[in-house]
């Protein structure tokens, strides 16, 4: 199982970069588009919707809102709104696991849920498009080291919680998940951020915001995770999908980064 997760994980990586440099942007937006609607047929399926078009539908409105995103002109003020809220909603997850942490039982569509899986991932298509090519200084490394923070905290938590995990992170949603888990993915996302400060050519005004947007970020990942997993029990699944080997579905991969991404770049259009 873990050789075909690092299997799918280094063909899933090589894509993404390939695509994030070298494709046209035209093909980049279409191809974060495709992957949103992925998310959310997911997220669809899991929200309680019971019918084959209806998680089409939901698909499709999401992918095409995503796509109207990555080339809508977001001024200042409208992204500090969306991306706030976005990460005020992340933040206040943690809130609701302490108030109810098992998600009661989904047997039909929830329209609360819906909204709520349309806004996160429509959001998360914005602050890629915001990365990449809108905030300064905007670039595809910008971009690559956000997801990068959330992939070493994903590996950091993975190995330490299989090593040293001993007490729970939240039992009732994801029994797997540990503390120890937390901080040694915590400490894989520092070594990152020190080695990109000290071998990057950034201006020093950037050390700030980049060490409170990698510290926020991966927090957030992890909140996105579990908030993912608290869905998928409710909804009696396993996993969100069986599109992705040895990972499950869409979601199960990028829960994350969907939560991650905005609040990174929440940080820099607030800064």
């Amino acid at each position: 199982m873990l050789k075909r997760r690092i299997a799918t994980a280094v063909v899933m990586l090589v894509i993404f970069v390939l695509d994030l440099f070298f494709a046209p942007s035209g093909l980049f937006a279409l191809s974060i588009a495709l992957l949103c609607a992925a998310s959310a047929w997911e997220w669809g399926r899991l929200a309680g919707i019971q019918t084959d078009r209806g998680e089409v539908v939901f698909a499709t409105v999401v992918g095409l809102s995503a796509l109207i995103c990555l080339y809508l002109p977001f001024s200042d003020v409208l992204l500090q709104v969306l991306l706030g809220a976005v990460l005020v909603f992340w933040l206040s997850v943690p809130l609701l696991f302490r108030l109810r942490p098992v998600h009661p039982e989904i047997t039909e569509a929830r329209a609360g849920l819906l909204c709520i899986g349309a806004v996160v991932i429509t959001a998360a298509a914005v602050a890629i498009e915001y990365l990449r090519a809108q905030v300064i200084p905007a670039s595809p490394w910008l971009l690559l080291y956000a997801f990068a923070i959330v992939w070493s905290m994903d590996i950091g938590a993975y190995f330490t919680g299989r090593r040293f995990g001993r007490h729970k992170l939240s039992p009732a949603i994801s029994p797997g998940k540990t503390w120890e888990g937390v901080w040694g993915g915590l400490a894989v996302a520092m070594l990152v951020l020190v080695l990109v400060l000290l071998l990057g050519d950034l201006p020093a005004r950037m050390a700030l915001p980049m060490m409170l947007a990698t510290v926020v970020a991966a927090l957030t990942s992890v909140v996105g995770d579990l908030y993912e997993s608290r869905i998928k029990r409710a909804a009696g699944r396993k996993d969100s999908s069986r599109l992705l080997p040895g990972h499950g579905g869409v979601l199960d991969r990028f829960d994350g980064v969907i939560a991650a991404l905005p609040a990174f770049a929440a940080v820099w259009v607030w800064f």
